[in-house]
């Protein structure tokens, strides 16, 4: 059994965005509420969290209508948009404290030393992802030509297209193809799908208690166990 590629997920994956979205978003509100708004933390992060539920993660004006559902609690003296602006600021600074895994950071460095493709395969908003990569100073752990959002496809998981297109792309098999992930349904169920080696990342994340149709090949806590796994499974040849 060999392999050609292996992909990866980005978030909760690459790094803790679980916990990154929950800081960031706390941050945004006790900036609003230093600003003017003028209701209980708890209660305003409880708002937020349904803003974000109901118009996706990727909306670009959660703050604006957090501020339109508790605009009675708004300081009359402050101009609405301060406070929305306030969060955003604080919201944006937070992202200058994101790390990736270190056990990512790893991985992607041995498999930087095999004859191995390496790719990102993620949902979302061509821009917006590619920002983590930067921000993560992952950027350059990639193969270049062998990153794949969503956005730029056309097709977003759990779609099984978007992992052949990935695949043909990048001149591999799906079945010479390993994806890792964290979400046994976006993740493990289309890769299993398109015919992929899958590895689902069991974490602490906010997937944890989710399960799908397939079982992964591979279940991993730690990256690091893909060291030794690859090897052993795949014959990959690491180096040194």
């Amino acid at each position: 059994m060999t392999l050609g590629a292996v992909l990866f997920d980005i978030d909760d994956t690459l790094f803790p965005s679980t916990v990154f979205a929950e800081r960031a978003r706390r941050r945004a509100v006790d900036a609003m509420l230093h600003a003017g708004l003028h209701v209980d933390a708890e209660a305003a992060y409880r708002e937020l969290e349904l803003v974000v539920a109901e118009f996706s993660s990727n909306y670009g004006h959660h703050f604006d209508k957090l501020v339109l559902r508790l605009r009675k609690h708004l300081d009359p003296a402050v101009h609405p948009a301060i406070v929305i602006a306030s969060g955003v600021r604080a919201y944006h600074a937070t992202k200058e404290h994101i790390k990736p895994y270190p056990d990512a950071v790893r991985i992607l460095d041995a498999l930087s030393r095999s004859n191995l493709a390496r790719g990102v395969l993620s949902n979302g908003l061509t821009v917006k992802q590619a920002e983590k990569l930067v921000r993560l100073g992952l950027e350059r752990a990639f193969t270049p030509g062998a990153v794949f959002i969503s956005e730029e496809i056309g097709i977003a998981k759990p779609h099984p297209k978007i992992f052949l297109i990935a695949c043909e792309k990048l001149g591999v098999a799906p079945e010479d193809a390993l994806y890792i992930g964290d979400h046994p349904v976006m993740d493990i169920d289309p890769a299993h799908e398109a015919g992929l080696h899958t590895c689902l990342r069991a974490g602490d994340g906010k997937h944890r208690r989710t399960t799908g149709t397939h079982e992964p090949d591979l279940t991993v806590r730690n990256l690091d166990e893909l060291l030794a796994i690859l090897p052993g499974k795949f014959g990959v040849e690491l180096g040194s």
